[in-house]
């Protein structure tokens, strides 16, 4: 199952710099970093996005610890802004595409669609990374070089196996025979394929046949390459459950038609080598030690900068 994209978000710092526009005169200003204000609109935003990457809505006493994280990372954006930090359009790319990697999103449309589910537009995603890139180098602007060695990677490593834990995978060949939709010819459809799995049982090859059927125009199939258990529709899951590799499944049928489907082989659950998520460990190890930090950090930027909230005008919002 692709992991919701609300689980890479809680790594994203939700921080917006809203340009002061005419339109939102009209508007409480709720929190002011210098230049910088965020709305009603803006800190509702907010809510909106936190409440579906959790699942709950943001209740009216959660609003002044919403509101006070915001002015932080506005105070941290500023002081980014000061020392004119950047981030190029292809270390942004760079960073979006892996955090579809990261979170198996096959394509543009599922991807559009998974961040519409949580009030967010690509675009707007692209602020929160850009603003975390900012963020993140600002904190080492300011904290300097956090030495990480091999030995504190290897240990967090052990200690989060589950995380970078590949889940049982299968290399699966099908073959689908479609049904017409007054499934008249159901029947049929089914007898078809019960005889080309007799067929494979009794010694054929099962690729030959499938392709044999796919060129006379009766179905579709071939290779499903290797896919994740958790990934397969729940038909396909429960079809080659008992399967060994090399055994064909009994037809089944789904709203696409009559499946039948081989297991080529069978990949048992594994852990990513170290070297390979040696990066995403040591990013990780960091930035939870400039979030140990970050505190310190914004205090003396407060100091500094002319700082107002005012969380009182979101219980006045409608």
């Amino acid at each position: 199952m692709t992991r919701k994209i609300s689980l890479m978000l809680t790594s994203i710092i939700l921080a917006t710099a809203a340009a002061a526009a005419e339109s939102h005169l009209v508007e409480g200003i709720v929190v002011r970093v210098n230049d910088r204000i965020l709305t009603t609109t803006d800190i509702r935003d907010r809510a909106k996005e936190q409440a579906a990457e959790t699942g709950k809505p943001v209740t009216p006493d959660q609003y002044p610890a919403l509101i006070q994280e915001a002015a932080d990372e506005m105070c941290m954006l500023e002081r980014a802004n000061e020392l004119k930090l950047e981030v190029s359009s292809e270390e942004l790319n760079a960073a979006i595409q892996q955090l579809r990697e990261q979170n198996h999103v096959p394509d543009d449309a599922a991807f559009e669609k998974q961040l519409r589910d949580l009030g967010l537009t690509v675009e707007g995603l692209r602020t929160r990374v850009r603003d975390n890139i900012l963020v993140s180098r600002l904190l080492k602007h300011e904290l300097g070089d956090l030495p990480i060695t091999e030995a504190e990677l290897r240990q967090r490593f052990d200690r989060e196996k589950d995380k970078f834990t590949i889940g049982e995978r299968a290399h699966l060949e099908h073959i689908v025979l479609p049904v017409a939709a007054d499934k008249s010819d159901e029947a049929a459809t089914l007898a078809a394929a019960r005889r080309l799995v007799a067929a494979a049982r009794s010694g054929g090859d099962f690729k030959a046949l499938v392709q044999q059927e796919v060129k006379a125009g009766r179905a579709t199939g071939g290779d499903l390459g290797i896919v994740l258990v958790t990934d397969m529709r729940s038909e396909v899951r429960d079809a080659i459950a008992k399967l060994k590799p090399g055994e064909i499944s009994d037809p089944f049928e789904s709203p696409a038609g009559v499946h039948v489907v081989q297991v080529i082989e069978r990949i048992p659950p594994t852990v990513r080598p170290f070297k390979e998520v040696e990066d995403e460990l040591r990013n990780s190890e960091l930035a939870d030690r400039y979030q140990a930090h970050l505190s310190s950090v914004v205090a003396e930027l407060k100091k500094r900068y002319s700082i107002e909230t005012h969380p009182e005008l979101m219980t006045e919002a409608k």
